[in-house]
C-alpha cells in the first residue's frame, strides 16, 4: 500500500510540473524575431508591442440646444457589446454609411422617452485622431462624419 501512495505522489508531481511548463511555454516567444501569439496559450503581445503614435476613435455624440456635448451610449447604434458595436460604427463610416447610421441613432433617441436625452437636438458621428509622444502631451483632432437633428424624427413613423 505504501508503494502505491508514493507512485501517486510521483505521478501528481510529474503532472504538476508538466502543466506549469506548458503554461510557461509561450514566454519563449519574447525572444523570437517573429513571435506568434496562438490560442489557447498566449504571451499577450498586445500589452508589450510598440504602438503607433496616433489612434483614431469613432464615436457618437449628442448636442443640446446650448451646443454642449453629451456622450451617446453605443447601444443606440447597434446590438452587441461595446467593442463589437464600436467596430460596426467605424466600419459603416469607412463604407460611407455614416449618414444612415446617424439617422438611425437620431431615430432611436427620438423614440426614447428619457430625461437624459430629452435636451439633445443633434446627433453626430465623430472620428477623433489622438496623437501622443513620450515627450509631449496628447493632442487630438475631431472630424464630424455625419450630423442629424433629433427633432426631425420625433414625429416620424418607423
Amino acid at each position: 500500500m505504501g508503494c502505491l501512495i508514493s507512485y501517486n505522489r510521483i505521478a501528481a508531481r510529474f503532472i504538476s510540473v508538466l502543466l506549469v511548463l506548458i503554461v510557461l511555454s509561450p514566454v519563449v516567444e519574447n525572444w523570437r524575431k517573429k513571435p506568434r501569439d496562438e490560442f489557447p496559450l498566449s504571451y499577450f503581445p498586445m500589452f508589450s508591442e510598440k504602438r503607433r503614435p496616433e489612434m483614431k476613435v469613432t464615436y457618437l455624440v449628442g448636442l443640446d440646444g446650448a451646443g454642449n456635448r453629451h456622450k451617446i451610449p453605443y447601444k443606440f447604434a447597434g446590438n452587441g457589446g461595446l467593442n463589437q458595436v464600436r467596430k460596426q460604427i467605424a466600419a459603416k463610416v469607412r463604407l460611407g454609411e455614416a449618414e444612415d447610421l446617424c439617422g438611425k441613432v437620431a431615430q432611436n433617441l427620438a423614440k426614447r422617452k428619457s430625461k437624459s436625452y430629452a435636451d439633445l437636438t443633434e446627433v453626430r458621428i465623430v472620428t477623433e485622431s489622438i496623437r501622443w509622444t513620450a515627450t509631449s502631451p496628447a493632442t487630438s483632432r475631431r472630424k464630424t462624419k455625419s450630423s442629424k437633428p433629433v427633432a426631425s424624427f420625433c414625429g416620424s413613423k418607423l
